[in-house]
């Protein structure tokens, strides 16, 4: 690849070819002011629609400003990217921005690690020139995440990550120009769809558009009762992102003062959920051996390969996505879930206290664990075995709402008996890290004997999906790691398809694990602080005494005292669970001889249902042929209802909001049956500039509906078009099968008296 010599800000810059002006001014220390643009090599993760502009500058010979995240440089080329016309820009773009955004920045939830106020402050923002109308969106609160679609600013960095890295497509860009949202398929609430709570959209949307639900003013109450024995469980994954909110470095761990802090709140017992990670490995290793076991004896309930259950996330996609695979999964609960059952079975019988007595706060940097928590089958008699979790933000708001001077406190342990652990139980918070503690404990009890070596070095590091072979003393164990669901399905699609030959399968559904939860601190775009949190991890466990969870002398005790053997009876009742097929049926209807409408939904016929799947194989069910499709399929039914639009994902194997999106971006497809006298306005720029808006509000206005809508007496439907092609007659407007020309609003209310008497 060759170079390119270009001049920025008078600065000679040589770059490799195909390097964009952002990047380059980057690499010399030149820093551009980006909202939409985000990059994340190690994940294959970009997102750059050039759509907010903050980032244009200046190129010498060219009359407009340029967005450097989509220009790529050229040799001889001279940037200016802070000179006046440049900053004049920026600011009209930010204000125009803001002119649509809700002034709450005192109360809301980015506050202070908002990117758009960050922006705005650089720029000197001090009033807006531009007010006019706002969006004004209802807020969706689901069990894990809050959206907030009144602050989004159309970054598109979430749809981003849902779709390409996370291949979830839970979210996509719906409808044009000012009504343009991130939305879910059809909006609806987003627990309705299929999202994950992975919350990896929450992680990089730069603004308070996303959020996690908060729980923290539950558990201040809880705190305050003193009718409850208030326990406190907290992840790996915490103690490495905790310190860095309070001044001290990324790869700095904190867990002495982490749980002095949590005394100073009021806890009355501070537990190390690596404890239970240990106790997980203990039961997912003797039923990885059970399944290896009848594997070896031609059984065919061996279920092979073992999927690991400890990440939400991912529990959730194979529920929906892969419930061909649900056999697969382990059934032994997370390490959160365990710790919950066991302070409510075992710790609550050695304080004399019923379970209801106890509230159980788990601190975890994952913001799914608020929606594992809630499932049914994580509770007894409707009292859950966890009753709040506090995602890592959360904590540190709690930690400063009590004054509390982090850096100061001093080292404190976690309470016996469920605060011992292992370097084992450390790692779990980075990818592999589970895999690595399974192996530590099977082998020596597959061999009996200890592992030759402890630190399996093929099982880490941040590479997508990862494989190693085990020698188990000449039996090979092959396994295979993947962190985000993106990677995962590349494993549940190699799985399903028999070109798997794994024996055991680790799936973190957050890059890197869980040190890069969607309730972590924001890293704003730098993979290096997820790295640091993996490296302090590591070197936690090398520095334990004891690093594998067979020899955790605690967790030994436990099994003598109440749980008997591992996947015996009563860890089987206390610390395992079951799964359910969540995936939903799309395609299947009332099926009626002619299409009618039961309870405001659509039954197709069956002979209509196997026409759609007919159009769609004759496209190859092709992604790519969405538009095509499509159009086909609104010609044979004559619109595009929800049901449709079912049937077309469930055909082309793509995410419903994705086939949504496009629905409503082009005018020319329609959601609802057309009136007998089909209204389309023109809105091409010819029309646009001679009055065709105040045309089509004038129709809005006399018929009562907006465009895609249908009158009540089915005579009319409004639509929009883009180009008829009588620039020179405009404004331009079809009714049914005839053409009105030099539309004026006036002239609205005869045109549909013509209509009328008919």
């Amino acid at each position: 690849m060759g170079t390119i010599k270009l001049t920025i800000d008078n600065k000679e810059v040589i770059v490799p070819e195909g390097t964009t002006i952002l990047e380059a001014s980057k690499s010399v220390g030149i820093k551009i002011p980006t909202l939409c643009f985000m990059k994340l090599d190690e994940l294959h993760y970009e997102n750059s629609p050039g759509s907010c502009r903050i980032c244009v500058v200046e190129i010498a010979g060219n009359k407009k400003l340029m967005p450097s995240c989509k220009t790529l440089c050229a040799e001889g080329m001279v940037v200016r990217t802070h000179n006046p016309r440049v900053l004049n820009a920026r600011r009209t773009i930010m204000e125009l921005i803001l002119s649509n955004h809700p002034f709450e920045c005192l109360t809301c939830r980015k506050n202070g690690q908002c990117e758009l106020q960050n922006v705005a402050s650089e720029l000197g923002i001090r009033e807006i020139r531009y007010p006019g109308e706002k969006s004004t969106f209802s807020p969706d609160v689901s069990p894990a995440i809050v959206r907030d679609l009144d602050k989004c600013i159309m970054c598109r960095r979430c749809e981003t990550m849902c779709n390409s890295v996370q291949s979830v497509g839970a979210i996509s860009a719906i409808n044009r120009g000012f009504n343009s949202i991130i939305s879910t398929g059809f909006g609806e609430d987003i627990e309705l769809g299929n999202c994950t709570y992975c919350g990896q959209c929450v992680a990089i949307c730069p603004v308070g558009a996303l959020g996690g639900k908060s729980s923290v003013d539950q558990v201040l109450d809880v705190l305050a009762d003193s009718s409850k024995v208030v326990v406190a469980q907290t992840a790996p994954a915490v103690r490495t992102a905790l310190g860095k909110a309070f001044g001290m470095e990324s790869d700095q761990v904190v867990t002495g003062k982490m749980v002095s802090a949590l005394r100073a709140i009021g806890f009355n017992y501070v537990f190390d959920t690596d404890f239970a990670a240990d106790l997980t490995i203990m039961e997912e290793g003797t039923e990885l051996l059970g399944r290896l076991t009848h594997l070896i004896e031609g059984k065919a309930d061996a279920r092979i390969p073992l999927m690991t259950s400890c990440c939400p996330g991912w529990v959730n996609f194979v529920e929906q996505n892969y419930p061909e695979l649900i056999d697969n999964l382990s059934t032994a609960k997370s390490p959160q879930q365990m710790m919950g059952a066991v302070i409510k079975n075992y710790f609550a019988k050695k304080l004399n206290r019923p379970r209801k007595d106890i509230v159980v706060v788990s601190l975890m940097p994952c913001l799914a664990k608020k929606y594992e928590c809630m499932r049914e089958d994580m509770s007894v008699e409707g009292d859950p075995d966890v009753n709040y979790v506090l995602y890592t933000r959360e904590l540190v708001r709690l930690i400063r709402f009590a004054n509390v001077d982090f850096q100061s406190l001093p080292e404190s342990d976690f309470d016996s008996p469920l605060g011992e652990s292992t370097g084992a139980g450390t790692i779990f918070g980075a990818t592999g890290g589970v895999m690595e503690a399974v192996v530590r404990t099977a082998y020596s009890i597959y061999t009996g004997k200890p592992a030759p070596i402890i630190d399996f070095q093929e099982l880490r590091g941040f590479e997508g999906i990862k494989k190693a072979t085990i020698d188990f003393d000449g039996v090979q164990i092959k396994l295979g790691i993947a962190h985000g669901l993106g990677n995962a399905r590349k494993l549940a699609e190699s799985i399903l398809n028999g070109t798997s030959d794994f024996h055991a399968v680790e799936v973190m559904a957050c890059p890197g694990g869980c040190i890069g939860g969607g309730g972590q601190p924001f890293h704003h775009g730098d993979m290096s602080v997820i790295k640091k949190r993996a490296a302090a991890l590591y070197d936690a466990d090398r520095q334990k005494s004891l690093r594998k969870s067979h020899e955790n002398p605690s967790v030994q005790k436990l099994y003598a005292d109440f749980l008997g053997t591992p996947c015996g009876p009563v860890s089987h009742r206390l610390l395992h669970t079951h799964y359910t097929n969540r995936r939903k049926i799309v395609g299947v209807y009332p099926v009626y001889h002619e299409s009618t409408k039961e309870n405001g939904a659509i039954c197709l016929s069956a002979s209509t249902i196997e026409s759609l799947k007919t159009i769609c194989g004759k496209f190859n069910n092709d992604p790519k042929e969405l538009i095509n499709i499509l159009h086909a399929v609104q010609e044979l039914v004559g619109y595009l209802p929800k049901e449709v639009q079912e049937i077309v994902a469930e055909q082309l194997r793509i995410p419903l909001s994705k086939v949504y999106g496009v629905v409503t971006f082009y005018s020319f497809f329609t959601m609802a049956p057309k009136g007998k006298y089909p209204i389309s306005v023109c809105l091409g720029t010819a029309c646009y500039v001679r009055g065709a808006e105040k045309v089509l509000d004038e129709f809005k206005n006399l018929l009562k509906i907006k465009v895609g809508e249908t009158t009540a007496d089915g005579l009319f439907s409004l639509d929009c078009l883009r180009c008829v092609g009588a620039c020179g007659f405009s404004p331009v407007v079809l009714v049914g099968k005839k053409v009105y020309v030099r539309m004026t609003p006036e002239k609205v209310r005869d045109v549909l008296n013509d209509f009328y008497s008919l």
